[in-house]
């Protein structure tokens, strides 16, 4: 096989002016790049704040006309879409080694980032570059959940990997862990019964003072 890489063109593609032009039609097409799977391998940031940025590796290669391939390079300071809305957020950020999505941009968005979201002109004339992506979530993600937030048919699951539990089912609430600890009143049912500070009807009082419950080991 001679060195370099073959190109895309085929027999047919020569035949006439108009398997030509379509030939370069679909070269321009195939430049135009909507989404793409990713791995992560770097995370910034993150937290309570700001929403991290990536860098990603891109899992589908390039190929020439034979199926030679072409590794693409990593891609730098991608933003992380987040479930937030105003200051209300559901924070889960990537992992190293997370396999996802990329969705990237039709313009050049470096300028909005620069200018924290401002309405803003492109920063070039580039059009569908990956650099101007976002990685919008996990797809094809082999890791097993052990923190999560499950919804039922007939209620909600809130998980830690900590084995502590919170079901929701059926109107009843079920709590499943080692200890629990609450540093404000408990109160229940319709009379706003306190856990804290309550008394016992029908009790005879004895004849020394009853303290106040003290915690111990």
């Amino acid at each position: 096989m001679p060195d370099g890489y073959f190109g895309q063109q085929g027999i047919g593609d020569i035949g006439d002016e108009y398997n030509v032009v379509r030939f370069l039609i679909r070269q321009e097409i195939a430049k135009i790049r909507t989404g793409v799977p990713v791995k992560v391998v770097a995370v910034h940031g993150g937290g309570v704040g700001p929403a991290p940025t990536v860098d990603l590796q891109i899992l589908v290669n390039q190929t020439d006309g034979q199926g030679n391939k072409t590794d693409h390079g990593i891609v730098y300071g991608i933003p992380v879409s987040r479930n937030q809305g105003s200051s209300y957020a559901v924070i889960n950020d990537p992992h190293v080694g997370d396999v996802g999505h990329m969705m990237i941009q039709d313009r050049d968005m470096s300028a909005v980032k620069a200018n924290d979201g401002a309405q803003s002109n492109p920063g070039s004339f580039r059009r569908h570059s990956m650099s101007d992506g976002v990685y919008v979530g996990a797809m094809l993600n082999p890791a097993v959940p052990t923190q999560y937030v499950q919804f039922h048919d007939d209620g909600v699951t809130v998980a830690d990997h900590n084995g502590n539990i919170v079901e929701m089912r059926g109107g009843m609430v079920k709590i499943t862990t080692a200890e629990l600890h609450v540093t404000g009143d408990v109160t229940a049912g319709d009379g706003a019964v306190s856990l804290l500070h309550h008394l016992h009807s029908g009790v005879t009082p004895g004849g020394g003072d009853t303290g106040a419950p003290v915690g111990g080991s």
